[in-house]
């Protein structure tokens, strides 16, 4: 008797210590049962879990792949969308079609015990999208920003004004799913010439809009800038407005 109790003891130990692991879906598209962002009153929020140190490990991953690996291809932005229950957890998970599947990897071990504080509409939790997207901003030419003046006497405009730089936006569509709008301030460095040798990004939005901004900037031709008569290097702060209709 004393045998077959100890034994169902064990039995029940064993068996409420060896919790079964959630198990995350893959999936190809998004579950649109998943409310995005937009249409939630409260968006999920994280509450267990550190996406900080997940950034920080997939750059450090980034940085390595390039250093040691040729021919290392990867995007310069890569997304990620958690599909999240009613009751916090991770059900499903959006690999972006140009993600880098080492990094895939890296994400889907670390975020298996991550808690979310669910989303909500109309005052009770629904199954929510949370997005994650991730911008590796190329080492752009260094340039001497000395050498560019803040103030002219002409300050320079774009030949075709501020239309031939929208003209050149083409709104990614990572931000478009992730609902990701906003002001992008770019800072341009322009030579005597009028040609762009130089751009960053002061302020972003993330989701591929940064990088289209500075694209933008760059292939625009600049009304060349005078100073007592001379043509200068000047610099100049462009705002890029990124509205979804």
């Amino acid at each position: 008797m004393k045998t077959k109790l100890f034994f169902i003891i064990l039995l029940f130990v064993i068996s409420f210590g060896c919790k079964e692991e959630k198990k995350i879906e893959i999936i190809p598209d998004y579950d649109k049962i998943y409310l995005p962002p937009n249409q939630l009153t409260e968006i999920a929020q994280l509450i267990e879990g550190n996406d900080q140190q997940l950034l920080d490990s997939i750059f450090h991953l980034y940085e390595k792949m390039f250093s040691f690996e040729e021919n290392v291809k990867i995007e310069p932005t890569i997304e990620y969308k958690f599909m999240i229950s009613e009751e916090g957890f991770i059900e499903k998970i959006f690999f972006g079609k140009n993600n880098d599947e080492k990094i895939n990897q890296l994400v889907l071990n670390t975020v298996k015990s991550w808690k979310f504080k669910p989303g909500i509409k109309d005052g009770k939790n629904v199954k929510a999208q949370y997005p994650m997207i991730i911008s590796f901003m190329k080492n752009l030419p260094p340039v001497n920003e000395d050498d560019f003046s803040p103030l002219v006497e002409n300050m320079p405009g774009p030949i075709g004004g501020m239309f031939a730089i929208q003209e050149k936006i083409k709104y990614p569509e990572i931000a478009k799913r992730a609902g990701i709008q906003g002001k992008v301030i770019i800072q341009a460095f322009i030579d005597e010439k009028g040609n762009v040798v130089h751009a960053k990004v002061l302020n972003g939005i993330g989701g591929g809009c940064d990088e289209m901004a500075v694209d933008a900037v760059k292939k625009t031709k600049f009304n060349p800038m005078t100073q007592n008569g001379k043509p200068v290097k000047v610099q100049v702060t462009i705002p890029i407005l990124f509205k979804l209709q």
